[in-house]
């Protein structure tokens, strides 16, 4: 049986570099990125030890700084090492990659696309008044990474990568994108985990408000009969998936 099965189907929350990006360690730290290099002067032990993990795959930065926050914990409530990591962090958006998970599966990737791009999801991402909802601003394009199903949307500074055995339910999920957790109709994802993925889509671009009563309907991938969200030119660097959840 795979270990994904045996997981809890809790949300986990990962992050890692962008793969066509290389870090070297020394009395400053370079980042070799496709927009040139970055280097930070006198890095502190968070950062170095983040960076030397997020080089190897998606991990969960409460591992080098324990007590690390998710995306809905409000500032005020970090503890002094997050608080630091963060900071750390924060000018090296654009080459980190956040993934979602539930267990030990991944489900969700934002990769980013432009030096420009930011990301910081929204803690509460069901707008206001209840009853809006999100609608999926394109279509998303369903394709095969190997042997593995994917479903991704692709706008101006990210790219958003829905994958694994519970991807066709989060998609229609987040069309369904009125706040509302319900399960549809071929089975239920955690709540935690819908707010989580409604957050960083509409961070990462491909959800945006909806007017109440606005007709929601949108074009279906023949094959799956799924709704679509879709995607602009694939960049010639292609990200190959988050591959195993480390530590």
């Amino acid at each position: 049986m795979r270990i994904d099965r045996l997981a809890a189907r809790e949300l986990g929350e990962f992050w890692s570099l962008r793969e066509d990006v290389t870090v070297r360690f020394g009395r400053r730290t370079v980042l070799r990125t496709p927009w040139g290099e970055l280097c930070i002067y006198r890095p502190g032990s968070l950062l170095c030890e983040a960076l030397r993990r997020m080089q190897l795959g998606p991990v969960s930065l409460a591992n080098v700084a324990p007590g690390f926050p998710g995306y809905d914990v409000p500032e005020r409530e970090w503890n002094d090492a997050s608080r630091e990591l963060l900071g750390a962090l924060d000018p090296l958006q654009h080459v980190i990659v956040r993934h979602l998970a539930i267990g030990a599966s991944p489900l969700l990737s934002v990769i980013p696309l432009s030096r420009h791009a930011t990301f910081r999801p929204p803690p509460d991402p069901v707008p206001s008044p209840p009853g809006d909802g999100f609608r999926p601003l394109e279509e998303a394009v369903p394709r095969r990474l190997g042997r593995d199903l994917v479903f991704s949307y692709e706008g101006r500074d990210h790219r958003v990568e829905l994958r694994g055995p519970d991807a066709p339910k989060l998609l229609r999920h987040l069309r369904a994108g009125d706040g509302d957790s319900r399960p549809p109709v071929d089975g239920r994802l955690p709540a935690a985990v819908v707010r989580a993925a409604r957050a960083y889509a509409a961070a990462a671009g491909p959800l945006s408000p909806v007017e109440y009563g606005e007709n929601r309907s949108s074009a279906t991938d023949p094959a799956s009969g799924l709704p679509m969200i879709r995607t602009g030119d694939v960049l010639p660097t292609e990200h190959r998936g988050p591959g195993p959840l480390t530590t």
